[in-house]
Order: structure tokens, then C-alpha cells, then sequence
């Protein structure tokens, strides 16, 4: 399943990201730490992915973990929550890297530097995932409130070709390999879309 799912990405969404795609705005125009930010951002995020998915499909939730350690300074103070969420179901592992480009300011010249991390894989019914506990804990993390949730999630349902990928309390994304699967959600939640991108959007969804 891993080699698959991975197959999956690297054929239909190079890195994880597509043309296609609606940007959502979820936290504004709420203070950071307030109670009230906290709840819009749950609200929404959470109608958008029921929206998306149904209780019945069949996704893969990809997890990039790029710091297994306590990361005080960006309120990730509980590192296992997410993990302890899918205690009951498999954990598939794998150790990747990326090189990341740099330039040498005496020298001018280039080198590479290789970031290591940990991708993990769970497959299963969207009614069988704790969905609405990960997106609150993202939501959380860098608003310093526990349980949160400092890994990086996508949700990747191939039958429908759609990635759901919540980055923070500020926003997500929803990306997909054709318009009219989105097209929905450019309509009913409009309002909610991020404003510097709504040009690009309306481009994309304005006539379907």
C-alpha cells in the first residue's frame, strides 16, 4: 500500500500540490489565542472536510513528521497525540529526505542540504478517523494550546482524486486533479475563500 499510495502522489500531485486547487481562510479576523479563533477554525474546517468526504470513503492519511522531539518554542508539547489517535489502526513507516539548496555567503557558491524525515501512512474509512480531534489539534499547535498537533497532515482519497491538507489555524487547502469536484466549494463557501488568491480562483471555478 505504501509504494502505491506514493505512486499515487508522485503520477497525479508532484509535492503534493496541484493547479487546481481552493485556499480557505479559517482563523481571521480573530486574535491569535482567543477562544473565539479557536472555534471558527474548527467550525470551518471541519464543514469543509465533511463536504469533501463521506462517511463511507476510503482515504490515506499521509503524515510528514519532521521533529520527533519536544518543540516547546511552537507549542508542541504533546508530540505522540497524533499517533495515540491511531492506536488502533496501522502505522505504516518510512524515512525520506529532501535537499534543500543553500548558498554560501563567502563564496558564492552553491551546496545542498539534505533534511531527513519520518512519513507515516494510515488507510481506512473516513468514519473509522478521529478527523475532527487532528484538525482541532492543528488548529492548536501554534496558538500554544494542548492537545496539539505539529505534524504535517494530508488526507488523500484517490477515488475521488482529492488532498485535504489543513496547514495551520490560518487556512487550508484543497487540492484536485479536475475542476468539478471543487467547484461546489468555490460556490457554497465563497466568503470563507483567502482573498490575496481570489483572483486565481475565480479564474479557475468562476464558469463551472
Amino acid at each position: 500500500m505504501k509504494e502505491e499510495i506514493m505512486k499515487y502522489i508522485e503520477d497525479n500531485f508532484p509535492n503534493l500540490s496541484g493547479e487546481v486547487h481552493l485556499r480557505f481562510e479559517l482563523g481571521e479576523p480573530y486574535k491569535n489565542g482567543t477562544d473565539e479563533r479557536i472555534e471558527q477554525v474548527v467550525n470551518r474546517v471541519t464543514t469543509l472536510f465533511e463536504e469533501v468526504f463521506q462517511s463511507d470513503d476510503y482515504i490515506h492519511i499521509f503524515i510528514k513528521d519532521w521533529n520527533e522531539t519536544e518543540d516547546i518554542m511552537f507549542g508542541n508539547t504533546t508530540p505522540e497525540y497524533l499517533y495515540e489517535l491511531f492506536m488502533e489502526q496501522q502505522i505504516i513507516e518510512e524515512r525520506l529526505f529532501e535537499l534543500d539548496e543553500q548558498e554560501d555567503k563567502v563564496t558564492g557558491e552553491t551546496f545542498e542540504i539534505k533534511h531527513e524525515y519520518k512519513v507515516k501512512f494510515v488507510s481506512t474509512q473516513v468514519k473509522a478517523t478521529p478527523y475532527e480531534k487532528i484538525l482541532r489539534g492543528i488548529g492548536n499547535y501554534e496558538q500554544g494550546r494542548e492537545p496539539g498537533i505539529g505534524q504535517t497532515v494530508y488526507f488523500i482519497c484517490t477515488e475521488k482524486g482529492i488532498i485535504f491538507h489543513m496547514y495551520d489555524d490560518r487556512g487550508c487547502i484543497i487540492i484536485s486533479n479536475k475542476v468539478e469536484p471543487l467547484a461546489p466549494l468555490y460556490h457554497e463557501y465563497n466568503d470563507w475563500l483567502v482573498d490575496y488568491w481570489r483572483d486565481d480562483f475565480d479564474r479557475i471555478f468562476k464558469t463551472n
